[in-house]
């Protein structure tokens, strides 16, 4: 059904989108830090720095959609010494609108731009949290997340910032716990015009 959802966004952002638009690909990495909303087992889980790297499609002019696909890897420590970090890797897919904040004579230069939409994750790896009883087979390989954030333009440059939140939870209902995934994150890359 999320999926199915996803789909139905990317096909109808594609068809308001006009045939003369403009397209930027723009690989990129980044930084991010991670952690989950709600405490486990009176352990309180603590951000720590990850990484991303990845590539979007920027297709529009002054309103834009911009598709994509990016690796995360993403720490998330916790507060005994004891119990080691939860590392996790995910491959998200995400669909954002944009709107640039100045016209096109202007932006082929600088321009500031104000994005959001979703993004799906499929878990590539989950490892870590001995001591707390959790195993690969109590995450959820599949979430869906919302985006937020704010990106800068300067010649062929970008620099995005931006927070993701899950909107469903981290783990599987096996685990008593209603975590969801939250990561703010900034990613530098070069955009290629066409």
């Amino acid at each position: 059904m999320k999926l199915k959802f996803l789909l139905a966004l990317i096909a109808f952002s594609l068809a308001i989108v006009p045939l003369e638009a403009q397209f930027n690909i723009k690989p990129y990495v980044g930084a991010n830090s991670t952690t989950l909303s709600r405490d486990f087992q009176d352990e309180e889980f603590k951000s720590n720095l990850g990484y991303q790297f990845g590539i979007d499609l920027m297709i529009g002019r002054r309103i834009y959609i911009q598709p994509g696909l990016n690796y995360e890897f993403a720490r998330v420590g916790v507060s005994n010494p004891e119990i080691s970090d939860l590392k996790i890797s995910r491959i998200n897919l995400p669909v954002f609108a944009g709107v640039k904040m100045f016209q096109e004579d202007v932006d082929k230069y600088f321009d500031i731009r104000i994005f959001t939409g979703p993004s799906i994750s499929f878990m590539a790896d989950f490892s870590g949290g001995s001591g707390l009883g959790i195993s690969s087979s109590e995450v959820k390989s599949f979430n869906v997340a919302w985006n937020a954030g704010l990106g800068v333009d300067l010649f062929m440059f970008f620099l995005d910032v931006a927070y993701k939140w899950d909107v469903d939870d981290f783990f599987k209902r096996s685990v008593e716990s209603s975590a969801s995934q939250n990561v703010f994150y900034a990613n530098l890359g070069l955009r290629f015009t066409f």
